[in-house]
């Protein structure tokens, strides 16, 4: 079996349960506090809401492997052969360049302008070639941060790729995308009604 690693943003990770449970909450109060109408009204916008915060910071994650890497994002995934990939960069968080395209990987976002500036000058070595402009590294390229720690791995599968047809496969999660629609739906009723 070939060797595989997987990223997903901490601060996604993080973000997405401190406002599920605020959402749970609100829909909580809502429900014994108001009048039925209300509790529905709560948990509708709330069902909404917590799916949504599911999809764009918890879902996300990026999987490394010898002959491809897959890039899950919030309602699409991508799956590149390492020949694709034209250029990785860090600047608004980790970008794979494939042909006219990019693809955004959000379980490696960008670093906060913080940890930017409290990183070493350490953080910045040993990284692979591909990695250096003009013999720097850009905050995001830190492999204490999400986007440098994935872009690191990333680089170094994508320097010693052999040759392969430089497949992409993008599919979009048809389920999560219909529940988010749907739960839209509700949740704007719930508002206006």
């Amino acid at each position: 079996m070939e060797g595989m690693t997987t990223f997903v943003s901490r601060s996604g990770r993080v973000l997405a349960v401190i406002f599920i449970v605020v959402c749970a909450a609100a829909t909580a109060t809502a429900i014994t506090t108001g009048s039925l109408t209300d509790g529905l009204r709560g948990l509708g916008v709330s069902a909404f809401l917590a799916t949504t915060i599911y999809a764009a910071f918890w879902r996300p994650r990026l999987i490394i492997r010898e002959g491809s890497v897959n890039v899950r994002n919030v309602v699409m995934t991508h799956e590149i052969e390492w020949g694709a990939i034209s250029r990785i960069d860090t600047k608004w968080g980790l970008t794979l360049f494939v042909g006219r395209k990019k693809i955004s990987v959000w379980a490696a976002p960008a670093p906060s302008r913080y940890a930017a500036m409290v990183a070493s000058r350490d953080q910045g070595q040993h990284l692979p070639e591909s990695t250096y402009l003009a013999g720097t590294v850009r905050p995001g390229d830190l492999v204490t941060t999400d986007s440098g720690g994935a872009a690191a791995i990333v680089r170094r599968h994508w320097e010693r790729r052999g040759t392969d047809s430089g497949r992409i496969e993008s599919r979009v999660n048809v389920p999560l995308a219909v529940i988010l629609v749907v739960l839209a739906a509700a949740a704007a009723t719930a508002l206006f009604w």
